[in-house]
């Protein structure tokens, strides 16, 4: 259990590292008007950086943090596992949340980042950014990962389950 505690420790480290280095990450390309990064744009798309400004620059950068935000989430959860790990909290409802929450927040940063792509045209057609198109990118990576460790938080509600049953018996 001690090695678990401290490993969780670690990595809850780790991933505050993470969970304030993407937001610093994210701001960096604005601050460099790295457009076509932030909205990951196709290299193909032209740009009229001269129209991004006012309401349409609030616009473009709330539109380029769907994404970071779905990910800021899911570490959210992934750092609140780790401390109940910390805790010595394992077999317990509280784990078996995070862990769902955890696919659930998986599954979302897929779903995100499809939902900014297929608006991120029609939005910079509408300000003169970009010319008139639409691009629609199915992703799936995280979606399988956060559909399988949905189904593992079926399997550790299971197993807690049976933990609180033999705990009964005497």
């Amino acid at each position: 259990m001690e090695r678990l505690q401290k490993t969780s420790r670690r990595l809850q480290e780790f991933v505050l590292i993470i969970m304030v280095l993407l937001p610093a990450a994210t701001m960096l390309t604005v601050v460099l008007g790295e457009w076509g990064e932030l909205l990951n744009l196709s290299q193909d798309i032209p740009i009229d950086t001269s129209n991004i400004r006012g309401v349409s620059l609030l616009v473009v950068i709330v539109i380029g943090l769907i994404k970071p935000i779905a990910t800021i989430i899911a570490f959210g959860f992934l750092y609140k596992l780790l401390s109940l790990y910390r805790q010595g909290i394992v077999f317990m409802m509280d784990n078996v949340t995070a862990i769902r929450n955890i696919g659930w927040a998986l599954m979302g940063v897929d779903i995100a980042s499809m939902f900014q792509t297929l608006i991120t045209g029609p939005v910079l057609t509408i300000f003169k950014i970009t010319p008139g198109h639409i691009i629609v990118r199915i992703e799936v990576g995280f979606l399988v990962v956060g559909l399988f460790i949905v189904l593992v938080s079926y399997v550790m509600d299971i197993g807690r389950e049976l933990k609180e049953r033999d705990d009964l018996v005497i």
